[in-house]
């Protein structure tokens, strides 16, 4: 493999499909490298979607050898590629893969639930070739959302969780959580 690759990056709030989008990216193409962050224990070795779709993925905390043996690598929930939790720096490995002629498609959240940007995903734009801002559904008027809201506070910044501790809102009903 040789030339230039291309990278997609999936952003958006959470509940709004980047992970079925990822899925369905990993699904059509062969010699696929899937990983998710180790710190996202949940679901075990695979991507998973609330659609139900999943595809087996590595969970890593550094970057896989023999990585150039792949045409296409997905990752999902970039954010969380991270010091501590990351070992490295994933743009540049991104990048690197992206040059080296591989397909890179990516998911993550563009913004954390205080509104502010993750500096991986920013930095990640500056040179995706196509960015696919998606969108989900308010939880509390079902309009369209574009922010990760968390339900109550509990002192963490990088966190996983479901519909126990985020929800989905609008700019009219995005507020910070509650500190108790």
């Amino acid at each position: 493999m040789s030339g230039k690759g291309r990278l997609v990056l999936y952003v958006g709030p959470m509940f709004a499909g980047k992970s079925s989008h990822l899925i369905k990216a990993a699904s059509a193409h062969e010699r696929v490298l899937a990983l998710k962050p180790g710190f996202d224990t949940r679901d075990g070795a695979e991507l998973v979607s609330r659609d139900g779709s999943h595809f087996a993925a590595r969970s890593v905390r550094r970057w896989p050898s023999h990585s150039e043996d792949y045409s296409h690598i997905v990752l999902d929930e970039v954010q969380f590629m991270v010091s501590p939790h990351y070992e490295g720096d994933i743009v540049a490995e991104l990048q690197s893969a992206r040059l080296r002629g591989a397909t890179v498609t990516v998911g993550g959240l563009d913004s954390d639930y205080r509104q502010e940007p993750f500096e991986i995903v920013s930095r990640l734009m500056q040179f995706a070739d196509e960015i696919i801002h998606l969108e989900a559904r308010c939880h509390v008027c079902n309009q369209p959302a574009q922010w990760t809201a968390k339900t109550h506070e509990t002192g963490h910044l990088l966190e996983t969780g479901d519909q126990e501790l985020y929800e989905a809102r609008c700019d009219e009903h995005w507020c910070l959580p509650e500190v108790p």
